[in-house]
């Protein structure tokens, strides 16, 4: 305990789960732990829905079963609960769309290193560096000249921190601009080109398959906002739905009070 284990309170996201695992594995080999108490201490850990979690499982195996599983067997229900592959499909799609958007290069990199860990299947391109430490050096030195050149006058701010809406609107013309050039649109990667897709034999990230993108992807599936699970968006979540039927229910409440009077009281 004196090297500060982490506590868990049962995020269903897989960035914060797996780093708390990754956390608490740390303290295990820097103390020593011995490898039969992992689990007893690493539960001890768990605050919130991730304790009420661990508590239910621990009925559903049995006392005896949750004394003598393993840290390995524990992590697989544990993983299963916390980090669902729905989310981390999610997680992969957006590092494939991922494009600074106006973030500093520390922000764009911190974002980008928290999704690289769920997307060991995917490729780096080659150029003339060799490694992702040298690309976001010299990503940070452009940015730093770049903002020397604001300051001097010799460049608008918004040419080095384009908005999103002038990103977006870029897109959109470049879109417009396929239709007017008559080129049909590509079934691998769903834009108007001509020629062979390059797309075209590439893995995709979700399913593994070749002929078609993420974005395209048969087995793609959508993943709640508000509560992180898959088979319907945010604005169909049970959550939200239940909310907007509790402040309905006070308009409600009159007429019941008139057609049940001898029931109050």
């Amino acid at each position: 305990m004196a090297c500060k284990p982490p506590i868990y309170n049962g995020e269903v996201d897989p960035i914060i789960c797996q780093r708390w695992i990754s956390d608490v594995e740390g303290v295990f080999e820097r103390t020593h732990c011995d490898v039969g108490d992992f689990v007893a201490y690493g539960t001890g850990q768990l605050r919130g829905q991730a304790k009420d979690w661990w508590d239910n499982k621990k009925k559903e195996i049995g006392a005896e079963a949750a004394r003598v599983m393993t840290w390995d067997e524990f992590k697989v229900p544990f993983l299963k609960h916390h980090s669902p592959k729905a989310v981390i499909n999610r997680i992969k799609e957006e590092f494939i769309q991922l494009r600074q958007k106006g973030e500093t290069i520390d922000k764009i990199t911190g974002i980008f290193m928290d999704k690289l860990r769920f997307c060991d299947e995917l490729f780096m391109t080659p150029s003339k560096y060799e490694t992702l430490t040298e690309i976001i050096n010299t990503a940070r030195e452009q940015e730093i000249e770049l903002k020397k050149q604001v300051e001097r006058g010799e460049r608008r701010a918004q040419d080095v921190n384009p908005s999103p809406t002038k990103k977006a609107r870029t897109a959109e013309s470049g879109k417009k601009a396929d239709a007017k050039s008559g080129s049909p649109s590509c079934k691998v990667c769903g834009k108007g080109h001509k020629g062979e897709c390059r797309f075209k034999d590439k893995p995709c990230p979700i399913c593994s398959k070749t002929g078609h993108t993420a974005s395209l992807c048969p087995g793609k599936v959508s993943v709640c906002c508000k509560c992180y699970q898959p088979g319907h968006k945010k604005s169909e979540c049970p959550d939200l739905v239940g909310r907007r039927d509790v402040k309905e229910s006070p308009a409600e409440a009159p007429k019941a009070k008139a057609l049940l009077p001898t029931y109050c009281g």
